[in-house]
């Protein structure tokens, strides 16, 4: 009973969504194959006898519950519709079809991305006979932020998480450059005490080893995309973490982005640009350009963003930016309130990217 009912909850969510006005054909064709995965579920379990296995009609109804959730965020005007139209751009150089970006607002303070799983898409395939077209990325990002894109950057390096798992390029690494061999991680110093440590030992060390290199790579892709404003709000947001088995030590982050920043040799960056040569990939490098924002900005105004680069750039001027207006505000921020001028600047930059946003549509439309 409690199965199909959910299934049945579940279903009439999706119509609603179905319902929400919003401008991403591809979005729309998503939710549009998870209501027909959900209707025909329903149909399979509601047969006598079921023509659907119990335990996998389980699994389908645990999928499409964890997909939606992605999915409210995403149909509504909580969206960041600006935040995610950059990461959408970044990505274009990573993947080799568009990203289909689905977004959950959360009320903790975390930033977290989770892609589908690829075994439940090939299960629909396999037992419903329906080919679900998108593969979505899924991110979280604190409620509170939805509207404050300054303070979005750590959702480039959740982009880079999703481009890691995608090409497996930590995995990768960890082939051809095995931990016991180095190069040795801050704050670990594993490589030395390797060949004494037990099986248990060496089996804890190598997933520490895996999760560090995870975040380091992640860290340096959003530098290569909003630059120090990654590294300044980490700063802000959690600025002395200890080392932990998931995690770097802040100091430890701070250290590797300032070396990628200033341009000096480090055996991590090394490790990972030669892997993403071996994989054919993009090196990890600055993919925006300085932003001139006193003219805008200054005078309380958006900026025209004419290309990519100056859209990633704007994250590290905008930040850059703020934190002047913040200490000594100046011209007509001298006017502004020190904490409006967070909501302000923030605002702007929402706003810059919002208008090359409708002038690419009007672009399209004029085109086709």
């Amino acid at each position: 009973m409690l199965l199909r009912s959910n299934l049945r909850l579940l279903l009439l969510q999706l119509d609603r969504l179905a319902e929400t006005p919003y401008f991403s054909p591809r979005l729309d064709r998503y939710i549009e194959d998870l209501r027909e995965v959900t209707r025909a579920a329903i149909t399979k379990i509601s047969t006598d006898p079921p023509s659907l296995n119990e335990k996998l009609a389980r699994e389908i109804l645990e999928n499409i519950w964890q997909l939606t959730q992605f999915l409210t965020g995403s149909t509504t005007k909580q969206i960041p519709y600006e935040v995610v139209y950059a990461i959408e751009r970044a990505a274009e150089e990573w993947t080799s079809s568009g990203l289909l970006v689905t977004t959950a607002i959360v009320q903790d303070a975390g930033f977290f991305f989770q892609g589908g799983r690829e075994s439940f898409f090939k299960l629909v395939e396999t037992e419903l006979g329906i080919k679900i077209q998108g593969r979505p990325v899924q991110i979280a990002l604190p409620y509170i932020y939805r509207h404050k894109p300054l303070f979005c950057s750590p959702l480039f390096h959740e982009l880079g998480h999703y481009v890691d798992n995608a090409r497996e390029v930590v995995g990768t690494t960890m082939l051809r450059f095995p931990p016991e061999a180095g190069p040795d991680l801050p704050s670990i110093d594993g490589v030395a005490k390797a060949p004494s440590m037990n099986e248990t030992e060496k089996k804890i060390w190598l997933k520490v080893v895996k999760a560090h290199r995870q975040e380091y790579f992640a860290d340096l892709f959003s530098a290569s995309y909003v630059g120090r404003a990654g590294r300044e709000f980490l700063q802000q947001f959690c600025p002395e973490d200890d080392v932990t088995h998931t995690h770097p030590a802040s100091a430890d982050r701070f250290a590797l982005l300032d070396d990628f920043f200033e341009g000096r040799p480090n055996p991590i960056i090394d490790m990972f640009q030669m892997t993403l040569t071996q994989l054919e990939l993009p090196p990890l490098a600055r993919r925006f350009d300085a932003v001139a924002l006193e003219q805008s900005l200054g005078n309380v105004r958006p900026f025209d963003v004419s290309s990519d680069r100056t859209l990633f750039g704007l994250f590290e001027s905008g930040w850059d930016f703020l934190m002047r207006q913040w200490n000594a505000g100046t011209g007509d921020w001298e006017h502004i309130a020190q904490d409006d001028r967070v909501d302000v600047v923030n605002d702007l930059i929402e706003k810059s990217i919002r208008n090359r946003m409708i002038r690419e549509a009007w672009d399209a439309a004029a085109h086709t």
